[in-house]
């Protein structure tokens, strides 16, 4: 069924180009027949004479008033000749004709003429000269003429009338239509009667055909159907005009204006312009993509039908990564029957894998999932570009990219209020993290959202180093992020402290306080990003994940936020403390089933194609939605970072930094005085054997385990533990695997040193 709009767009179009047709046919009457008076008169009166001349018909009327312009411009030839072509064209797009069909057009009367011009002449013969040409060769001889006992045959002369068998009240349905032949036998009145079998079939039970049949005899009802439901899973976009987008560029800058004034006077911060960023690139109106379509729809309703599987296609969605067929089975027919079919159904498809949503949410179809040969990119400024992204009041809102459909998917970091993303190596974890901070940084300026970013990796989070946004450096150091995460959970506490003294319960009623009262100072929401938690469950696992616990528990109303992302979705990563606390997910491509678990408590990311496709499951929805992450590259984030740096210089709260660097000294403090308070014996001779094994790493010019071992006759725990308290004290560098780690201090420091120690 064509859609309303479409058909009114149509109609409009067509009704266009009538009245244009109309306007030049009545100027080439006045071109031709109108005098040419029109050049000596000025316009006014070159409407009034016209008037005259269409009350006599002998113009087109004020309707012909186009070729006045033309004239004067163009001249007599010139205007004739115009006005002829936008005819010509005008009837041509009226019509829907192409040049050659409206060629033919014309010349098809005298094509007739032309023909019965040589019939008359007998040029061309007729059909009785040729009709039966073929048989001229034979005789009549060869011809075979009818038996006579044909006559004689009682069948053919007196035939009984067939008895219409009575079609029973109810009859069980048929799986399939079998063709029936039996012999009838004729009455034998003559001796001569010879029985001659014919076949009948029986027509008159219903019948029901299987999905056997319907695969093999498809109805052209339902290939019409097929196409209208590829047609608007294909659908492009309806093209914003000059006036929208002008109004469009309008909006922002009024919004953008907005928000700066929100800013304090003495610090105005300017929001990034979007065109920093890159449109992405959609293959949806590719005539590939609808042969695909239409390709992989017969090849699932076969792939189904070759296992009983009577089922109809009700809907086809197109998304950026994947299509999801929407399947409606009969009745009778499990929804098992086609789940366990995925597979088969990827076998047949040459696909990665097939994912099956059973059921749609809120349609009464199996949803089967097939990656696209060719995908689309999401771009970052497609969603930021978006009405929800435009119109959202949350400065923690943030693009999370399109689903299967092509629907804009929004999230908002205050309502999750914590979320974890997980996904293997090159699944998008890193650019997903890297496109929440890129909206915050277009919808929030620094006295609004700050930021602590913790980069155990170093490489990911180091381009932001140096924003307004950011309360300390980028935190590199696992030891340190623990610190960071310490001061945060403290920072919370004050928060409560303070909302309890004014009676308040959150950071948004404090807010809306200081605009009343002046005296008191704005709060802004924090968020922390936390690129690898792996490195830090490893380096300090009991203060990470007391830290994130407590933080996750209370720190939603008091404006601070959690975003945890990770490469290893293992039980002992993410600990079930951390998973309850923390509602909201996003699962990229992961390995197995396993992992997915961990994640989603469910399967499905193990079937994800990786670069941004991903499971998003926000707080409160009851499933996971299958989303293609949007794209942002290094290059769009350095200029939007380049441009945010130069409206004004970087300060860093020293407050923060120092006490971030005492708790870290604090936490690395605790764990050797309770290593001391173990045993005390074992600490002084740990001291002495310090000593020694300095003069050995620096007599032999390199330090190893091993060596060690062997010299202090130590066990192997004991000389790793004193290897580590020599890189401590910056005696030895770092771990360089196999190699023998290299002495950085020389024979005459160690004699400063004994010196030193002698004296003292």
């Amino acid at each position: 069924m064509v859609d309303k709009d479409e058909t009114k767009q149509k109609i409009w179009n067509r009704s266009t180009y009538v009245i244009w047709a109309t306007a030049f046919l009545s100027a080439f009457l006045e071109t031709m027949f109108g005098g040419g008076r029109l050049q000596e008169c000025n316009f006014g009166e070159a409407i009034k004479l016209l008037y005259e001349k269409g009350q006599t018909w002998s113009s087109g009327g004020v309707l012909s008033i186009i070729v006045y312009p033309l004239q004067l411009i163009l001249g007599d030839v010139g205007s004739k000749i115009t006005i002829c072509l936008m005819l010509f064209m005008c009837v041509m797009f009226a019509t829907k004709k192409s040049l050659s069909d409206l060629i033919d057009w014309v010349s098809a009367p005298f094509l007739r003429m032309h023909q019965a011009i040589q019939e008359a002449r007998g040029d061309i013969p007729f059909e009785e000269d040729y009709e039966y040409e073929d048989y001229d060769d034979y005789d009549d001889e060869d011809l075979i003429e009818p038996s006579s006992e044909l006559d004689e045959i009682p069948y053919f002369q007196n035939a009984p009338e067939p008895v219409e068998e009575p079609q029973p009240e109810s009859e069980p349905v048929q799986d399939e239509l079998l063709d029936v032949s039996f012999t009838r036998e004729v009455p034998q009145s003559d001796p001569n009667s010879i029985d001659i079998p014919i076949d009948v079939p029986i027509t008159s039970e219903p019948v029901v055909k299987s999905s056997k049949s319907v695969k093999n005899d498809t109805p052209v009802a339902q290939d019409e159907e097929l196409d209208e439901l590829i047609q608007k899973a294909t659908a492009k976009p309806k093209k914003k005009t000059k006036k929208e987008e002008k109004q469009e560029t309008v909006n922002q800058i009024e919004q953008e204006a907005k928000k700066t004034k929100s800013v304090s006077s003495d610090r105005p911060y300017q929001l990034p312009p979007i065109q920093f960023l890159n449109r992405g690139k959609s293959n949806a109106n590719d005539p590939k993509t609808k042969s695909e379509i239409r390709e992989k729809a017969d090849i699932l309703h076969d792939v189904l039908g070759s296992f009983n599987v009577e089922a109809k296609i009700t809907d086809i969605a197109r998304g950026p990564s994947v299509t999801r067929y929407e399947v409606q089975p009969a009745a009778g027919v499990k929804v098992s029957r086609v789940t366990s079919l995925a597979n088969d159904i990827a076998l047949n498809f040459a696909a990665d894998g097939v994912r099956i949503e059973a059921p749609v949410p809120g349609k009464p179809a199996i949803g089967i999932e097939v990656p696209n040969e060719t995908r689309d990119t999401v771009s970052l400024r497609e969603l930021l570009e978006s009405k929800e992204f435009m119109e959202s009041k949350s400065k923690l809102t943030f693009g999370v990219g399109k689903d299967i459909a092509g629907n804009t998917i929004i999230g908002d970091i205050a309502k999750m209020p914590h979320m974890i993303i997980a996904g293997a190596t090159g699944s998008g974890k890193s650019v997903c993290t890297n496109s929440i901070i890129m909206s915050i940084l277009y919808h929030a300026s620094p006295e609004e959202v700050r930021l602590i970013l913790i980069d155990p990796k170093i490489v990911e989070f180091r381009v932001y180093d140096g924003i307004p946004h950011l309360l300390i450096p980028v935190v590199t150091d696992p030891k340190k992020a623990a610190g960071a995460l310490g001061w945060a959970v403290q920072e919370m506490l004050k928060r409560y402290d303070i909302f309890a003294e004014h009676s308040v319960r959150n950071l948004e009623e404090y807010n809306q306080l200081c605009k009343r009262n002046k005296s008191l100072q704005k709060m802004p929401q924090i968020l922390i990003c936390i690129d690898e938690l792996a490195e830090l469950m490893m380096t300090a696992s009991k203060e990470v994940e007391d830290s994130i616990c407590r933080l996750a528990q209370l720190a939603r109303a008091a404006g601070m936020h959690l975003i945890i992302a990770t490469q290893r979705p293992t039980a002992n990563i993410i600990t079930g403390l951390i998973k309850a606390n923390i509602p909201s997910r996003i699962a990229l491509s992961v390995k197995s089933q396993i992992d997915s678990r961990v994640i989603l408590d469910m399967s499905g990311a193990e079937t994800l194609l990786g670069n941004g496709d991903m499971l998003y499951l926000p707080n409160g929805q009851p499933k996971p939605v299958r989303v293609q992450g949007c794209y942002v590259s290094t290059s769009e984030i350095e200029k939007v970072v380049k441009f945010i740096k130069s409206q004004s210089v970087s300060e860093y709260d020293e407050a923060i930094m120092e006490e971030v660097d005492k708790l870290t000294v604090t936490t690395s403090t605790d764990e050797k005085a309770q290593g001391n308070n173990s045993s005390d014996s074992e600490g002084n001779e740990d001291a002495d054997l310090i000593e020694q094994a300095i003069e050995v790493v620096v007599y032999a010019g390199q330090a190893s385990t091993s060596n060690l071992q062997r010299r202090l006759r130590l066990g192997y725990g004991r000389a790793a533990r004193i290897m580590d308290e020599l890189e401590k004290m910056g005696i030895i560098g770092a771990y360089e695997g196999a190699k023998p780690r290299r002495v950085l201090m020389t024979k005459e420091q160690l004699d400063e040193r004994k010196l030193k120690k002698m004296k003292s």
